[in-house]
């Protein structure tokens, strides 16, 4: 039976029950400021990372450098009602250029376009939803209180402008043209966009948190976001926070060498299963999952047409993490449950063998998509990505359980058929 949460209704920081923020005065700028003072230092509150996150911050009196290193992107940040540094050389609105832009902006933020899951969480964590004031027309959250919220806002147009932008192409066939995409904040005085991936748009900022190299590398992101909005200290202080808890989960983890692996069943829209995959974890997951005391398979993304290769090759796993979709017979997909996936891997068919498959026996095969919106959002894009603390924590539980978690947080088990809980705007209470 499918049931919806409450506990998940309410705004995003009150879901942080272990993390609190400080009640403090802002040291910097809440605004613009009405005279600049060449001399001044006007962010006194800075953000240092620690965890290789795939950014880097350096401040210097009226402005912020922040070098995304996985978009390929600077933003050079300056205080509103301050010049533009000199040094601060954007990348023109007009330029053929693919990649590498530099991209200025006043700040704090006030008015803001959401195309960025984590980015969306990031900004509840902060108590900054009043900034938002539209999203793209396809963007959307599991948050209950941000779907209430962005129902009654403004949807924001991707534009496919002139001239062409020029790409390079690795294969060595020389150039192509595409045609430049960006958004069009051009009403109510919209400031800039968070998005997930580099553009050739002046006014978009990548936010990339499941590109991280380390798990609370992840949970920097959150100081990345906060310079946008000059909330440094508040950022430094729920990033110690999730630090200090992962530290403490990680402790106390059990030591089981459980291995842990990834695979997906491929079925086309008539029905038809027409392979299996193994897939392959990122490198934070990894870590993740031997900090809970596990450890991931390894080895390279292999695919079977053979139902009989695929158990030989997962039949060392202790859990399966699922990562399949369910097509429609009309175009889309939707969520697996436990019927498509037992179909899926052929264990009712081929019963013997699946018994002989260490996390089939142990009822240890999960999906990511325990808290997902109706309109296809899940948390593992949003809230997960920026909280590894509470993604350890359910990594731990997979590995301390012997016959199936089900009490996680963002993973589902399947065999134990836990609902998903579906959450939508009616369950904000604030």
């Amino acid at each position: 039976m499918v049931f919806k949460v409450s506990f998940y209704a309410i705004a995003a920081i009150a879901a942080f029950s272990s993390l609190s923020l400080p009640v403090s005065v802002m040291a910097n700028q809440s605004g613009c400021v009405s005279s600049f003072d060449a001399k001044k230092d006007y962010f006194p509150d800075k953000v240092h990372v620690k965890y290789n996150p795939g950014f880097e911050i350096t401040y210097k009196n009226n402005a912020k450098y922040i070098s995304n290193k996985i978009s390929g992107e600077t933003y050079v940040l300056h205080q509103c009602g301050t010049p533009v540094p000199d040094d601060a050389k954007a990348t023109p609105a007009d330029s053929l250029q693919v990649g590498d832009w530099t991209k200025v902006m006043a700040v704090p933020g006030t008015k803001v376009v959401l195309d960025s899951a984590p980015a969306s969480a990031i900004i509840e964590m902060l108590g900054t939803q009043d900034s938002v004031a539209g999203s793209y027309k396809f963007f959307t959250v599991t948050s209950a209180c941000m779907q209430k919220k962005l129902s009654e806002l403004p949807h924001v147009e991707q534009t496919y402008g002139t001239p062409a932008a020029r790409r390079r192409r690795s294969s060595g066939l020389g150039n192509s043209l595409v045609r430049r995409v960006s958004y069009d904040l051009s009403k109510d005085g919209l400031q800039w966009t968070f998005t997930t991936y580099g553009m050739s748009d002046p006014r978009s900022v990548a936010v990339n948190p499941e590109n991280a190299a380390d798990m609370l590398g992840k949970a920097e992101w959150i100081k990345f976001v906060a310079a946008f909005y000059n909330k440094e200290a508040e950022a430094d202080k729920l990033f110690s926070q999730i630090e200090a808890s992962y530290n403490a989960i990680k402790k106390a983890a059990p030591k089981t060498e459980k291995t842990v692996g990834m695979a997906r069943y491929n079925k086309v829209a008539n029905g038809t299963i027409v392979s299996w995959t193994v897939d392959q974890p990122q490198q934070w997951l990894v870590q993740g999952i031997a900090d809970a005391g596990m450890k991931a398979h390894s080895g390279d993304t292999a695919t079977y047409s053979d139902i009989d290769d695929f158990y030989k090759a997962v039949s060392g796993w202790d859990v399966l993490i699922d990562t399949s979709i369910e097509p429609l017979p009309r175009g889309g997909a939707t969520i697996p449950q436990w019927e498509n996936i037992s179909g899926g891997y052929k264990f009712g068919s081929n019963k013997s063998a699946a018994e002989s498959l260490p996390f089939f026996k142990a009822n240890a095969i999960y999906r990511s998509d325990l808290i997902s919106s109706y309109q296809n959002a899940t948390d593992y894009n949003e809230h997960l990505q920026v909280q590894p603390n509470d993604l350890l924590d359910d990594l731990v539980k997979i590995a301390k359980a012997s016959s199936g978690a089900d009490d996680t947080k963002w993973y589902r088990n399947m065999p134990n058929e836990v609902s998903v809980n579906w959450v939508s705007p009616s369950e904000c209470k604030n």
